[in-house]
């Protein structure tokens, strides 16, 4: 007799195959493991599945695509009950929280509920490595000091999204409910960079006619709070990247040589996985003659190379919850851990070349330009660039450390040299800071 819990889900064909998905993220949620059949209904009569050559691959197909992360264990099987043929699926995993179909649930009882906002903050405060103290500082800036128009927007874009049920009524009750106000009726270090109207920020914006900073080429500084700050990182690349004109029809239709949202993903990843307590090292957003340049200071942290992310073999490594919570609320996030799965899929459905790097220092990511040739030659390599390389091939493995020692300079510098390096196509990192190592490419 099969009865449904916290951790038994009954679906009585595969076209509740989405609920059936929607009940496993819930399960994990909660106990962290959890089993759904496919061929019961919720009476526990036992009615079967019609099972074809496909039907398994089809099963693990959509929980491939819409359960992320992907649990540490999943198993699929056909079994046979009361004669006839029924499709088990059992989960099981820590890595919380799981969505899915880019939704968050809690299991209550047998019931699937949508994640209210306080559980899922819950769950990414409780995982390691999380700047959450950081965010819940108090500043000296009251609710006088916030843009309230901007705040105003957010509600209701969060309300349309469908991801927050409050109706704004005044700054305080609003903030209170984002969790970006202490108790003392000040805000918090991430209310302050979300909404404040003193331009708490700082973000560095360039444009360069080659591939070389020592060449003349605009330099701005453009100063606000988080969400002015996306904007006008995102106009800034779009305005200074090439569009492609054709007419189809009547209509003109203008093609970016990279794909806005691509550039977008990367960019609003670039604020909600900042360092924000590195004093002297800004985000920034620099266009080169053939490729885009994204960086914010701090490594993702843990050091999880993105391309896991993408697979859906770990979730996301929040370092600032508030910020992010709000920007997910807004919409700005679709669904945690899933921003470079959809940028790596947009680069490749485009043909666009694009390589990262992840570190101590911060995280770089570069998108190659289309239709643009680099400048470089080896007249641009000093004695310490041609000295790097040349103990990279005798050791792919030597860390900055290591090479800060061998030549006595700092690791910054070493760094710096580094990532020089790599932007001019030289060599690339592979892997973890940890465990990954260096490719020569020339």
């Amino acid at each position: 007799m099969f009865k449904e819990s916290e951790v038994l889900e009954l679906k009585r064909s595969l076209s509740e195959l989405k609920e059936g998905i929607i009940s496993m993220s819930s399960m994990l949620n909660k106990k962290g493991k959890g089993t759904v059949y496919f061929g019961i209904n919720d009476e526990s009569k036992v009615v079967g599945l019609t099972i074809g050559n496909d039907t398994r691959a089809d099963v693990v197909h959509e929980i491939q695509n819409n359960l992320k992360p992907m649990p540490s264990k999943v198993t699929i099987d056909i079994v046979t009950i009361e004669n006839k043929p029924v499709i088990k699926v059992e989960v099981e995993g820590n890595d919380t929280p799981y969505s899915a179909y880019n939704r968050y649930y809690i299991r209550i009882n047998d019931a699937d509920i949508s994640m209210n906002n306080h559980e899922l903050q819950k769950y990414f405060e409780e995982k390691d490595n999380t700047y959450f103290k950081w965010e819940n500082k108090e500043t000296t800036y009251g609710i006088n000091d916030v843009d309230e128009d901007l705040l105003i927007d957010c509600i209701r874009t969060s309300n349309e999204k469908g991801r927050l049920d409050y109706v704004y009524k005044n700054r305080k009750d609003a903030l209170t409910r984002l969790g970006l106000l202490t108790e003392n009726g000040f805000l918090n270090n991430a209310g302050w960079y979300l909404f404040g109207n003193n331009k708490p920020l700082t973000i560095k914006l360039a444009n360069y006619p080659t591939d070389s900073r020592v060449d003349f080429g605009e330099i701005k500084e453009f100063k606000g709070n988080i969400f002015e700050c996306i904007k006008e990182s995102i106009s800034y690349i779009q305005n200074h990247i090439t569009f492609n004109s054709k007419i189809e029809g009547i209509q003109r239709i203008d093609t970016p040589e990279i794909p806005l949202r691509a550039i977008r993903e990367i960019v609003i990843n670039s604020f909600a996985h900042c360092n924000y307590q590195v004093k002297g090292d800004y985000n920034e957003y620099v266009i080169f003659k053939s490729y885009v340049k994204i960086y914010n200071p701090g490594g993702i942290i843990k050091d999880v190379d993105p391309m896991r992310f993408a697979k859906g073999e770990v979730g996301s490594k929040i370092r600032n919850i508030l910020i992010a919570s709000t920007l997910f609320k807004y919409g700005y996030i679709d669904s945690f851990g899933t921003g470079f799965d959809r940028t790596f899929n947009l680069c490749l459905q485009n043909d666009i070349k694009f390589r990262y790097q992840n570190d101590e220092f911060g995280f770089s990511f570069v998108f190659k330009r289309k239709n643009e040739t680099s400048s470089q030659n080896d007249e641009k390599l000093d004695d310490l660039d041609i000295k790097i390389l040349n103990k990279i091939k005798e050791d792919r493995y030597i860390t900055i450390n290591e090479l800060a020692e061998l030549f006595s300079k700092s690791e910054i510098t070493i760094y710096r040299h580094l990532d020089a390096l790599s932007e001019d196509n030289y060599l690339q990192r592979r892997g973890s800071r940890k465990s990954g190592y260096w490719e020569i490419l020339k």
